[in-house]
Parts: structure tokens; sequence; C-alpha cells
């Protein structure tokens, strides 16, 4: 089995170690060519709750181009980039798609809602698919993730009705490889679910500048959440869409004894990338809930405030210490 990771980031390495502890052929391509010299010298590394890995620098390579994409034959593309280089990560696979002699099957491991929609205007709908991901990770070096926290198997499943049965190889490998992972046929349920954990929780705890347990130790940030909650069943129920939960008051019934206690100390990566200067996936996430609100003309003004809050917190794009 041949595996290409397009955006080397702490979901692509942890994702990496796994797939070669089960034995895949693994390559990368990157924004940053060359690569960092550590992943040359060292190769990678996993750490944290889920255990330690090391994967030498013998056993994957870099690609340079979408054309030695082709030439690595992958069976498996797994997207772990930002959403905001989807366009043009689908451009460039667009672009040598023919070339494949298979064509492989492609996972996307975004945060957030849209991506299979977005991603089918460049690519074969059937061989997409989604990851739903609540693992923890930091990024510890460019060459080393660790995981800080795990509060479910990976899901994988398809959007557009493909079948589960091609990616049952990539789920056992990566589950064999040290992360519980699955495939379902309620991924849209479950990237649901997590869109409305990480709405809850990401831009209030980036503005605050706070990990996640602490949103539900105030009254104040209680109600906020309460609020996006409400706003996100509002939409779900205009739009026909469902999640594992019917109300808000069940959803948060279990966010509060079940989901946030597991990640009271985590720390968003909306609030690593706010205090990296990079951009944030707020559009992916609440931006996602007020544009189909919009379109369902349901409002959703707390969702678009956070919103906003954020692209203007975004605006500052310099790195800061604190």
């Amino acid at each position: 089995m041949e595996t290409t990771i397009i955006g080397p980031g702490g979901v692509g390495l942890a994702l990496a170690t796994c797939l070669h502890g089960s034995g895949s052929g693994l390559s990368f391509l990157g924004r940053q060519n060359p690569p960092d010299p550590l992943f040359l010298t060292e190769g990678l590394r996993r750490s944290g709750i889920l255990g330690n890995v090391a994967v030498p620098p013998e056993s994957f390579t870099f690609c340079s181009t979408w054309k030695s994409i082709v030439d690595q034959a992958p069976d498996y593309l797994l997207i772990c980039s930002k959403a905001e280089g989807l366009e043009e990560i689908g451009r460039g696979l667009q672009s040598v798609w023919a070339q494949f002699e298979s064509e492989p099957n492609v996972v996307l491991c975004q945060n957030g809602w849209g991506h299979f929609e977005y991603m089918s205007r460049w690519l074969p709908p059937e061989k997409l698919y989604n990851a739903r991901i609540i693992t923890g990770f930091t990024r510890a070096a460019a060459n080393h993730v660790e995981v800080t926290v795990h509060a479910d198997a990976i899901h994988i499943g398809s959007l557009g009705g493909a079948p589960l049965e091609p990616i049952k190889p990539l789920v056992e490998a990566i589950a064999g490889g040290g992360i519980p992972c699955q495939e379902t046929s309620a991924i849209e349920a479950d990237l649901l679910a997590k869109l409305l954990y990480n709405c809850l929780l990401n831009p209030l705890g980036a503005l605050a500048r706070v990990p996640y347990g602490t949103l539900g130790e105030r009254e104040e940030t209680r109600l906020l959440m309460q609020s996006i909650a409400e706003e996100f069943f509002a939409v779900l129920e205009a739009t026909g869409r469902e999640t594992h939960w019917p109300t808000s008051e069940a959803y948060l019934d279990s966010f509060y004894r079940d989901l946030l206690p597991a990640t009271a100390q985590h720390q968003s990566s909306m609030l690593q990338d706010l205090k990296a200067g990079r951009p944030t996936e707020i559009e992916s996430l609440s931006g996602a809930i007020v544009r189909m609100g919009a379109k369902a003309a349901v409002p959703t003004p707390v969702n678009q405030s956070l919103r906003t809050l954020i692209r203007a917190a975004e605006s500052r794009r310099t790195p800061r210490s604190d």
C-alpha cells in the first residue's frame, strides 16, 4: 500500500507514523521545498498519550511537484493541509489526475464543513472521502507531533455515497499503527457533530486565550455556547440535516457531561494559529454555519459575531509570544 500525505503538519505527521507502523509506503508533498532538514536527518516522531513512535528518514520521500505524486502511484492521498490550501491542491491534482494509472482514493482531513462539495469541483466525487478527527495534536518541532488529547476513533466515510470497501485497508493501517480508526456510513452526522463542538469552543477559546475547560467554568461563556448550539440546530432543521442529538438541549447535556471534560486542558488549533500569525479555519467553522443559515433564512448572529472577531484578530498576522 502506498500513501501520499499532502500537508505534513500535525495531523499529517501523526497519520504518517501510523501508516509506517503498518508497513505502508510513504511520501509527502508540502509547501516547503526543500523540506525542513529535520525530516532528512531525524525522520518523524510522534509522542504523547498514544505512545512514542520514530520513523527513520529513509522510510519516506518528499515530492516536489504534482507530477512526482503520480510517479509514487499512491493508493491513497491524504489531504491534511489547512482549508485555505484546498483550491491550490484541487487544481494541482486535477492537472495530473488523468496521468494516474489507477486513480487514488482521496481523504479530506480538514476541520469544518463544505470541503467535499468544494473539492468535487476538481476531483471525482466517488473518489472523495472525509475523515472526522477529534484527536488533539501539537507540533513540537517540524518533524515531531505530540498527541495531547484523544476523544474518539478517527472516522472515515463518504458524503457522496461512495462504497466503504476501498478505504478499509487505510483504516486498518491507521488503527494498526496506534491511533484508533474505523470506517462509517454516518460520516455526515459525525462531521456535523465535530463542527458544532469546534464552533462552541475554538473561536471563544482563541479570543479568550484559554483552554477548553475554562469556557465551561464561566456563566458568560456557557451562555454564549448555548446560543451557538441553538443557532446550529435551527440551521440543521431548516436544511434537513441531522447529527447524533435531536436538540441543542440534548447535545449540551452530553457536551458538559462527556465531551468537554475529556478535552478540558486542550488549547484549540485556532488559538495556536492566532499566536503564530497564521490564518485560522474560522470560515470552515462559524462561517459555514453563517452561510448555511443565510441560504435557509435562519439568523445566526452569535456565530456571525465570532466569525467577525476572529477575522479581526487574524488581521494582526504577527506572531505573539504570550
